[in-house]
């Protein structure tokens, strides 16, 4: 068994969950333990981080996941450790949020003194890749992946109150906010359409009603097959280039049909008129929503599609074996 360091900064967030968490069984079965550590915090945390690097050496190899390191700490784990991963699934060298000058040079600072010492980077999507091969760097691409075990499967009827299903949490349901007007739009035209939303927080709207479910892992699943329309919608920046769209995967995984913004990830994930589709403008937008909400055999056939694309593609045990391969190099 060769143990494999992982520096964590948060084992709650969903990119630990989905990324790490989920593989440790998997990589088990192929050899690999993962030790997972939380990147200290508080005023020791540079002394005790430093020891946490100097470990680096008992191991087989480092990852680090999603947070970069001051420019003396990576020296000090290039210094110990055989190999480096990195592991990245948002654009992290950017912000989702305004900040000042200071705090946008630590981050560059921080990224550039990360990239130097990397071995290989495990990217969520090619813009992300893209980025990183900027810097010299060897970079595989590995998407977010489901486990399609955990979903059920949708079975599309015939309906008088379609529902339109969005997951997500507190910071992305801002975007939802911003596309209102094209699915209100979608309201007007599909008599009885809903919204659900799965997350921790939510939208109201006087023209569509919606329908608040909180999220939990134990409910996902059934509350997704709820809903008969996946949506995604998403402007372009470049903290939203890098998102990886899992909440497509979990609607794929899920037998629904996918409307999402052609932004990053998106693109890659939805087959045009296969598995979804992508439109642009509000116009598009409610054309695609009331093409599906009034079709249940088309929703049933581009969801038997994108179950099959989430069960051979965006799988877990895909993804285990690639994790695999990475490591054993």
């Amino acid at each position: 068994m060769r143990h494999v360091l992982v520096l964590a900064n948060n084992l709650k967030q969903a990119s630990f969950r989905l990324r790490v968490e989920a593989m440790i069984p998997l990589l088990a079965l192929r050899g690999f333990k993962l030790d997972v550590q939380l990147r200290p915090k508080g005023w020791l945390a540079g002394p005790k981080l430093r020891r946490i690097l100097r470990t680096a050496g008992d191991y087989h190899a480092v990852l680090l996941q999603r947070k970069f390191l001051e420019p003396g700490d990576a020296n000090t784990l290039r210094v110990h450790a055989r190999r480096i991963l990195y592991d990245v699934d948002d654009a992290v060298m950017y912000h989702n949020r305004p900040v000042g000058l200071v705090s946008r040079w630590r981050t560059i600072r921080r990224f550039h003194a990360t990239a130097r010492v990397l071995d290989h980077v495990i990217a969520g999507n090619e813009y992300l890749a893209e980025i990183f091969r900027g810097q010299g760097c060897r970079v595989s691409v590995v998407p977010t992946v489901v486990d399609p075990d955990h979903y059920q499967v949708k079975v599309h009827e015939p309906t008088e109150t379609p529902r339109l299903v969005w997951i997500g949490s507190h910071s992305t349901i801002q975007y939802v906010q911003q596309f209102l007007p094209a699915l209100e739009e979608a309201a007007t035209r599909v008599p009885g359409l809903k919204l659900i939303t799965i997350a921790d927080a939510t939208v109201t709207s006087g023209a569509l009603p919606v329908e608040h479910v909180p999220w939990s892992r134990e409910t996902e699943a059934a509350n997704l097959c709820r809903g008969d329309i996946g949506i995604a919608p998403m402007p372009a920046d470049p903290w939203t280039l890098g998102k990886c769209g899992f909440k497509i995967v979990q609607y794929m995984a899920s037998g629904l049909p996918v409307v999402a913004s052609s932004v990053g990830a998106n693109a890659q994930l939805v087959r045009q008129g296969v598995t979804g589709f992508l439109p642009e403008t509000t116009e598009q937008w409610a054309h695609a929503i009331e093409t599906l909400a009034k079709d249940v055999q088309l929703r049933t056939t581009l969801g038997a599609a994108g179950r099959e694309l989430a069960r051979t593609d965006y799988s877990t045990t895909r993804a285990a074996d690639e994790w695999a391969h990475f490591l054993n190099e």
